[in-house]
Formats: structure tokens, sequence, C-alpha cells
């Protein structure tokens, strides 16, 4: 009987199922500091400036995912020519850019400068958002800048597509050109492809590059010479999680 009593003992301790590992939603949260890089070079009176500043994920294995996801935009948003390169390689080529520029074209007055910002902007059990906006002057009439969003699995660190992140993009569409023809004062009556204020492939009105999330909203950011000229400036759409629900990952 003894010998019995152990044996369902034993079977017992073996068959329990083990508790589940919640250190990655406990015990080593997901949390985020920021990093920055200020440089400045000048050849005589002119200076190439850059001013950069982006989130640092640290925590669980998912932050390394996301750590070199938002560095890699980071070297995308300081990017000058038309090859990749890593991102320090991309520091050093600017000012080398900015170096030769200058040497070529002794008389050219002026400088350069590129700045960056990446921030978290929202962040749920599900869905984390980090914000970008860059403005840039290298020459020319006017700077330019632009904003955009990378949205991730708050949990993997996977990135999300547009197609992951939108649930029902007809629906999403719809709401958008509804909201698009107040935000610009297009007549109920008029089609945004009448207005003719608008640049419009055959295929008709399109959801941009930029949708994610910030101050509790979904937004969709169409950005200079997007969807119109760069003297129409963003069109920022606003949505609650009331207006998307089932439409968009929260």
């Amino acid at each position: 009987m003894r010998n019995l009593i152990l044996l369902l003992f034993f079977a017992a301790i073996c068959c329990t199922p083990k508790a589940q590992n919640t250190e990655n939603t406990f015990e080593n949260p997901l949390t985020f500091q920021m990093d920055s890089l200020q440089k400045e070079t000048c050849v005589g009176e002119n200076c190439a400036k850059l001013r950069l500043s982006w989130p640092v994920a640290s925590g669980p294995e998912s932050a390394e995912k996301i750590n070199l996801a938002i560095r890699d935009q980071m070297a995308l948003l300081i990017q000058t020519g038309e090859d990749p390169a890593e991102f320090d390689s991309l520091v050093q080529r600017y000012f080398k850019s900015f170096e030769d520029f200058k040497s070529e074209f002794s008389d050219s007055h002026g400088g350069w400068e590129i700045e960056a910002e990446g921030k978290v902007s929202y962040e749920s059990d599900s869905t984390l958002s980090i914000y970008f906006t860059q403005s840039s002057f290298l020459g020319g009439a006017h700077p330019n800048s632009t904003v955009s969003f990378m949205n991730f699995n708050a949990n993997s660190g996977e990135f999300l597509s547009l197609d992951q992140l939108v649930l029902d993009e007809d629906s999403l569409l719809e709401l958008a050109e509804r909201k698009f023809k107040e935000f610009h004062e297009v007549a109920e009556v008029v089609s945004i492809q009448d207005d003719g204020r608008f640049f419009l492939p055959e295929t008709g009105f399109f959801l941009p590059n930029a949708m994610g999330f910030k101050d509790g909203k979904f937004w969709i950011i169409y950005v200079p010479y997007e969807i119109g000229p760069y003297v129409m400036g963003y069109t920022e759409l606003e949505f609650t999680p009331e207006e998307l629900k089932g439409i968009v990952r929260w």
C-alpha cells in the first residue's frame, strides 16, 4: 500500500501542468528609454547638422526585433542617396556628401540640416506604435518634412504590415474618404476626383503610407506631395476607437 501511495504521489507531480512563463508580461515588461545623436560639421561658415532621437526598447526578447526595426527606420530618414546602408555608414556619408558638395561648389552658401525623432505613441496589450517625424534642408527652395508610423505586435515584436494592422480595408477607405472630404471642404455632391486639387491614380482615392496610433486615436496622414501639392501641407485624419471598432487592430 505504501508503495502504491508513493507511486500515485510522483505521478501527480509529473502530470501537474507547468505554470505558464509570465516573465515577459509581468517580471520583464517592455520598457523604453530615449537615445540620441547630435553632430555638426562645418566648412567655413556653413555647417551640416544632424539631430536625431529615437526610443530604445528593453525587457523581453521582442525588444531586440523592435530596436532593429527602429534603427532601420532612422537610417531611412537620414538617407540622402539612392544606395541603402547601415545607420552609422549613412551618418558618415551625410557629412562626407556635404564636404564634397562645398568643395565642388565653393561659392555656394547655406548649410544642411536633418532633424528626425521617433517616439512611442501608443501601447496596448497587443499593439505598439512608434511615430516618426523628420525635417530636412539640403538646399533648394524650401525644407522638406515627413511623418511615418511603425506598428508592432507588442508581444512578439514583429512588425505589422498594413494588411495586418487594418482588418477591414474597404470600410476604412470609405470612412477615410468621408473625413478627407470634410477636411478639405469638398462639397458633398462633388467627388474627390472631380475636385481637381488632388493627385489621384486611375484607381481613385487611396490610403496613405502613414497610418498608426497616437494620442489614443488612429491616424491616417497624407504627407506633402502624396495626394496634393506641397502648399497643401499635411492631411491628418483622426479616428476614435468607437469609429473603427473591428476595422483596425487596437
